[in-house]
């Protein structure tokens, strides 16, 4: 695929609109080690999966503070590994 213009173009033919090419983003395998800093595991997590709609491996939402905003998970569509959601302080998911 070739960036033009913000359009992809898969060589010849026409442009590729965005719909067609979902945006891939890898999981992760920590299942439930605390991490060292709770905020940094946050805003990893929030990086990893803005605009993200297929997980390639696993989806671990873990140690969330009670104040964590989940609307970065708001595009996933597929997960490809397993989902675990333990050890959160977060009352929801959006």
């Amino acid at each position: 695929l070739v960036s033009h213009g913000g359009r992809e173009w898969a060589g010849r033919g026409s442009p590729l609109s965005s719909r067609s090419i979902p945006a891939v983003c890898t999981g992760t395998d920590m299942k439930l080690l605390r991490p060292s800093s709770p905020e940094s595991h946050y805003e990893t997590l929030r990086h990893l999966y803005q605009g993200c709609q297929v997980v390639q491996g696993n989806l671990e939402l873990t140690y969330l503070p009670p104040d964590a905003n989940t609307a970065f998970l708001k595009d996933i569509k597929e997960v490809q590994g397993y989902v675990l959601i333990a050890e959160n302080q977060v009352s929801g998911l959006e």
